[in-house]
């Protein structure tokens, strides 16, 4: 990956906006910017300054690390190849974020405009706006808009990431029958990605399963399976620091005419959507607005309760969407998902989930697997 490329451009925004420095946190964004390898699982929160300001801080000259002392020691060794000129060490405990603020008054950034990535911590912001007396923006999308264009190195990792979760989808498929519970086959489906070379979940995924009997519709389910009920998968992978989503549907036993004809709505919004792409200028809002049009003129629209879908790449959502408001043009060489749903409580959860590349033509699905009736037997 070009990491100074990137920084470079990202600088040339900076530049524009007359921003001093740039703020971002040990995220999905670091690694793309820098090369530095974020921590994947955060599934709770730990509250240490140490952890808290650790991050980026770019200037025109410089990339500063902070790293938290409890890991740098295992972590300084492979920074060479990053974007980094300079680490830094918080200790721990450093309860009043000291270290961070002294090599930032160093840095003269006392009283300088500073943009900052939306995420981080307000614990940071708060300190530069009132120790520092820095005017702090949010100038997120200097960072958004790099990211949104994948280039031929990240396009080959997504592509790869999407065909494991169509092997992961079809290992799977035996564990499909009545009485096997839902949290076995998602705890398989995790083990699954690992034994393809993904280190972990690009989010908790679910296997949703609905029928006259089931329980929540999303969140821990407990559920087995049962004869007329339908599962509905939503997972990926995260390989080598890129996500897959991914979703498909299976029947438990024959479905009766009106899962079918809803199949084929689902099958239809997201063709549609796609196909949209090879007319010509699109927006998020645009695919959106055709995928959810199918729903409202079948007159099921009431069932189809989200998004159509999100850009995806280092994280597993992202900029832009394909949602109501989102006016960005989808250019070549964005990845995003087309995941039209419908959702009837007690009845079923039928989806179908793929990641697009756009191109200059129109568009590439980067899932190759079936997506016709799947059904098994009851």
């Amino acid at each position: 990956m070009d990491y100074q490329r990137r920084i470079a451009a990202l600088r040339a925004g900076m530049a524009q906006r007359g921003l001093a420095a740039y703020l971002v946190p040990a995220d999905a964004s670091m690694e793309y910017l820098s090369g530095v390898k974020r921590v994947y699982r955060n599934y709770t929160h730990m509250r240490q300054n140490c952890l808290e300001l650790a991050g980026l801080v770019i200037t025109p000259e410089q990339v500063l690390y902070f790293i938290p002392r409890l890991t740098g020691m295992g972590t300084l060794p492979f920074l060479e190849g990053t974007a980094v000129t300079k680490a830094v060490s918080i200790p721990d405990p450093d309860l009043t974020g000291e270290t961070w603020l002294r090599e930032l008054k160093a840095l003269g950034l006392s009283g300088k405009h500073i943009g900052v990535n939306r995420d981080i911590r307000a614990q940071a912001v708060l300190m530069l706006q009132n120790v520092l007396e820095a005017k702090v923006t949010d100038e997120s999308d200097l960072v958004d808009s790099l990211r949104a264009i994948k280039d031929e190195e990240e396009i080959a990792l997504m592509r790869k990431n999407a065909e494991i979760a169509d092997q992961v989808y079809h290992e799977i498929m035996p564990m499909i029958r009545p009485g096997e519970r839902v949290r076995s086959i998602e705890r398989e489906i995790e083990r699954r990605f690992e034994t393809h070379g993904c280190s972990c979940p690009s989010f908790p995924g679910e296997c949703i399963v609905l029928g006259p009997n089931s329980g929540p519709i999303f969140g821990m389910n407990y559920d087995k399976i049962e004869k007329g009920y339908t599962v509905a998968f939503d997972f990926g992978g995260m390989y080598q620091g890129y996500c897959s989503d991914f979703g498909r549907t299976v029947f438990v036993g024959e479905p009766d005419r009106e899962l079918v004809r809803y199949h084929e709505l689902v099958m239809k919004a997201q063709l549609d959507a796609m196909e949209a792409l090879k007319s010509g200028e699109c927006t998020g809002q645009m695919l959106n607005d055709i995928a959810h049009g199918v729903m409202d003129q079948a007159g099921i629209g009431a069932h189809f309760i989200h998004r159509l879908g999100h850009c995806i790449g280092k994280d597993v959502h992202e900029r832009p969407f394909l949602a109501p408001g989102e006016h960005t043009v989808l250019k070549p060489g964005m990845t995003f998902t087309v995941e039209p749903s419908i959702v009837v409580v007690r009845r079923c959860c039928i989806r179908v989930e793929d990641v697009v590349l756009r191109t200059e033509t129109g568009y590439e699905c980067l899932n190759r697997i079936t997506k016709d009736i799947v059904v098994v037997e009851a």
